[in-house]
């Protein structure tokens, strides 16, 4: 198993902040992590339309954690749900690393919090500062750099500005890189793009509606 920087890996999804000087932290308390959202996605393939889906975004009760869902219509007519987990803790963003096949049928924040988690977006984030992460179970390294905090970043659903730019370099624990890319998280609105490059192909997700 792979872990895709967003843990959307895509993954996926988060969010951001206000607007400041790029060689500095952000001055402001940011709008991370929406308790509520609807987009539609679409993913490119080697810059072909391949896969729409939507995004919806809620908040686990009686917690902090925000459950990201993925909605896929499959073509057998059924519907591809999958679900990830992030939380704002003190020096960053995480995303808990969640088995479905772990998962219990009835579970709780205390439930998500005992999975492996992975630290996504520093905090407060710095344009330049890198990270290094080895998620657990998992075979690979994955070394995060803050590209722009202040970002202008145009999609086919709106033009965001102030948004953070991240981006990953994936390695096996060899050290041969197997995967480059990034992630952009725009404020109030979460994740908005995600691009990443390997030996074979060029895979793109983009916000391509506002569903509310």
């Amino acid at each position: 198993m792979k872990l895709s920087s967003f843990l959307f890996v895509i993954c996926f999804g988060v969010t951001i902040l206000t607007g400041c000087n790029q060689s500095e932290s952000a001055n402001e308390e940011p709008s991370v992590l929406p308790t509520r959202g609807d987009y539609t996605f679409m993913r490119y393939v080697e810059e072909k339309e391949h896969t729409e889906y939507r995004v919806l975004y809620s908040q686990v009760p009686d917690s902090n954690i925000t459950q990201v869902k993925t909605v896929q219509q499959l073509e057998t007519d059924e519907i591809s749900e999958t679900n990830n987990f992030y939380e704002r803790l003190d020096d960053g963003i995480f995303g808990y690393i969640v088995l479905s096949e772990n998962f219990p049928e009835n579970w709780t924040a205390k439930d998500i919090r005992a999975f492996p988690k992975t630290k996504i977006i520093s905090y407060p984030p710095v344009a330049g500062e890198s990270w290094t992460e080895t998620p657990e179970g998992l075979d690979v390294e994955i070394t995060y750099t803050v590209r722009s905090i202040n970002a202008v970043v145009e999609t086919p659903a709106k033009t965001f500005n102030n948004t953070i730019v991240i981006d990953f370099e994936e390695k096996d624990r060899s050290g041969n890189l197997l995967r480059t890319g990034s992630s952009s998280f725009a404020p109030e609105y979460g994740w908005i793009g995600h691009e990443s490059s390997d030996e074979f192909l060029k895979d793109v997700h983009e916000l391509i509606h506002i569903n509310d």
